[in-house]
């Protein structure tokens, strides 16, 4: 089963013939795990040929809060635009609002 059947955002599917009897094709997706605390990314690839059908998923997983703190960490800061009323605090970007919650 091809994991765009599941719950999933489908980053990559390809279908490649090598050769007159060959076929390999591939997808690459990314999901919430069913607690939404970590981030898959699933890679399938099935290749058909006059051999038989093999095939592979891998699995890679990652905690969400993880990934923020290193996008925060990687990233650019960018200022917030804020009026009288926003209720963000002291706050004055984007990573200093996610780091006060870390």
């Amino acid at each position: 089963m091809m994991t765009s059947e599941t719950d999933a955002l489908v980053l990559l599917q390809r279908v490649a013939k090598h050769g007159d009897a060959s076929l390999q094709c591939r997808e690459v997706s990314l999901r919430l795990s069913a607690d939404q605390q970590h981030l898959i990314l699933s890679r399938y690839s099935e290749h058909y040929s006059p051999e038989g059908l093999e095939w592979v998923e891998r699995q890679h997983r990652i905690s969400v809060s993880e990934l923020i703190r290193w996008v925060i960490k990687q990233g650019e800061p960018q200022v917030l635009v804020r009026g009288a009323d926003s209720g963000l605090g002291a706050a004055d970007t984007i990573q200093d609002a996610l780091q006060g919650e870390a």
